[in-house]
């Protein structure tokens, strides 16, 4: 099991959104309808809500950010509220897995962790997403 642990030590970046804000955002809402995963965020110093949209998703997971434990020691944690996981991530976990067949597909698959206050959204797509804010 130890071993396994060193294995799955996360590589975050962070991933540039545009949004210029000093807060974490709370995640205030979910919503996948088979095309695209939209997660509605809300920041103490941004007027409206902020909308991270994934197209081509295989998949997403919302945990407590006290089930993420291993991001968020200072050799990981990066600067932001999105970032990209480069390894050590879930897609490293469910690769564990035989029966998950995603890691056998050609098509590229990036990996991502949206880090709210009390929850984070994990996400694995096929393409990076878009930041919208409310006007």
């Amino acid at each position: 099991m130890k071993d396994i642990q060193k294995l799955l030590v996360p590589k975050a970046f962070k991933f540039d959104t545009g949004l210029v804000t000093k807060s974490n955002p709370e995640i205030y809402n979910v919503s996948y309808d088979l095309w695209t995963l939209t997660i509605t965020l809300g920041f103490d110093d941004v007027n409206g809500p902020v909308y991270v949209i994934f197209k081509n998703v295989i998949g997403f997971r919302v945990l407590d950010e006290g089930d993420l434990l291993e991001f968020w020691n200072d050799d990981v944690r990066v600067p932001g509220w999105i970032w990209k996981i480069e390894s050590g991530g879930w897609f490293e976990l469910e690769k564990l897995r035989t029966g998950f067949l995603t890691q056998h597909h050609k098509e590229s698959h990036d990996e991502f962790l949206v880090s709210g206050m009390n929850d984070c959204v994990s996400i694995i797509a096929e393409s990076e997403p878009v930041i919208l804010r409310s006007e």
